[in-house]
């Protein structure tokens, strides 16, 4: 068997081998080359799409830094607006009107209804304070001092 084995047939298998061995190294190092190529476009997307976040996070936490600034000093000025003189008064006032519309609206038996009222005004003065509701601009109703308007006429004058 390995006298029919001659030197020239080992030679060429060698070569073509050698040949094939040669092109998948050609092809892995045009692949590799590719990749390195990908890899080097990932990173730059990667590094810009970091850079973008990073100037997006810090620009929000700007912003929730001035708007905590802001309604800080919000508060304060609402408590000093609060501690003004005449606001007691006024919010004590309100307190009682919005009582007295509600015992009207009700009208069942005034003791009841004026402490269900003045608890009801209170918790809504309450909540005026805390800053859950507006106060309201207009204190005094429009029918408070009566709703007509009194004309002259020719002979009234």
């Amino acid at each position: 068997m390995w006298e029919t084995f001659d030197i020239q047939s080992l030679f060429f298998g060698l070569i073509a081998g050698l040949i094939v061995a040669g092109l998948v190294q050609v092809k892995d190092w045009i692949k590799q080359s590719g990749m390195k190529k990908e890899i080097k476009r990932l990173k730059a997307h990667l590094h810009d799409k970091l850079e973008i976040d990073a100037e997006a996070i810090s620009s929000k936490k700007g912003e929730i830094e001035r708007l905590k600034r802001e309604n800080e000093n919000l508060r304060v000025t609402n408590k000093a607006l609060l501690n003004k003189p005449g606001r007691q008064e006024m919010m004590s006032f309100h307190v009682y009107q919005s009582a007295i519309d509600k015992l009207n609206s009700n009208m069942m038996g005034f003791g009841p209804a004026w402490q269900d009222a003045l608890r009801d005004a209170k918790e809504e003065v309450k909540e005026i304070e805390e800053g859950n509701k507006s106060f309201m601009k207009k204190v005094l109703p429009k029918g408070l001092f009566g709703g007509t308007t009194y004309e002259l006429g020719e002979g009234d004058q």
